[in-house]
């Protein structure tokens, strides 16, 4: 049977779409914001996250992790994620199966809502 590379081919539009970024970033001031920070008045957990997106697109690495910090650890963690991914796809390896630890699913649950705080502490 053979094996896709999902994470590797996920990760390539990604960058291919942060590229496209680059050239939309003319047109963004016609978005229309975050609504729940226009609602509560309250950054949300993915405020700045355009804002990231469009100075990835730019090659502007320092003011898109001053955006979303989180996304320095997607960076950094995105070209093992690929070749682990090629390597399992080439070998003809499954997926392994998610963790069903509480541990975990409360860690990850912890880690987005540290992300959610520390955008709301930074007013974004």
């Amino acid at each position: 049977m053979r094996r896709v590379p999902w994470v590797a081919l996920s990760v390539t539009v990604l960058a291919l779409g942060i590229r496209l970024a680059a050239f939309l970033a003319p047109l963004s001031g016609l978005l229309p914001g975050c609504a729940f920070k226009r609602i509560t008045g309250f950054a949300c957990a993915t405020c700045g996250l355009t804002r990231c997106v469009l100075a990835l697109g730019q090659g502007q690495w320092r003011e898109a992790i001053h955006w979303y910090p989180a996304v320095a650890a997607l960076l950094l963690l995105a070209p093992a994620a690929v070749l682990w991914d090629v390597r399992r796809a080439w070998r003809g390896e499954a997926y392994p199966a998610l963790p069903a630890s509480p541990a975990i699913r409360a860690g990850i649950w912890i880690l987005l809502a540290g992300i959610w705080a520390l955008q709301v502490a930074r007013g974004i």
